[in-house]
């Protein structure tokens, strides 16, 4: 039987976001994606706030996220409606490596099986198959 895990995180700016990324591993028992999902959520909740929000701490950044035993996919909203048309790298160039910005899309990508901006929102999705739960087609 599915056993679909979802839950939904509201945050004004990014006071807390450890804890809540912490907590999400915790409930989905994702230890071994540890590393992966830390990097994923906190450069993707980073930019909602930075790019979305403007860093203004008064705007909901909104996480969605769900597992159904295989993908775990994420949907990280911020409030900016008009947000341009933002192209996920595929690689970054020798002299952008150490600069403050300009990796997190491409470290999301590197890490993510899909990534993809609809609107205002970030959709990422991992594939995270959990021995203990049988696979199974949504």
């Amino acid at each position: 039987m599915l056993n679909l895990i979802k839950n939904t995180q509201t945050l004004y700016g990014i006071d807390g976001y450890n804890n809540v990324i912490e907590n999400i591993i915790q409930k989905l028992n994702a230890y071994d994606y540890y590393f992966d999902i830390k990097l994923i959520l906190t450069e993707a909740l980073l930019n909602a706030f930075e790019h979305g929000n403007k860093s203004d701490k008064s705007k909901p950044i909104n996480l969605f996220y769900n597992f159904d035993g295989k993908y775990l996919n994420f949907k990280i909203t911020s409030s900016e409606k008009n947000l341009p048309k933002i192209n996920i790298p595929e690689s970054v160039s020798n002299e952008d490596l150490l600069k403050d910005h300009g990796r997190g899309l491409f470290l999301i990508n590197s890490l993510s099986d899909k990534v993809e901006f609809k609107d205002n929102s970030l959709l990422i999705q991992k594939n995270i198959l959990n021995d203990t739960t049988e696979e199974v087609s949504i």
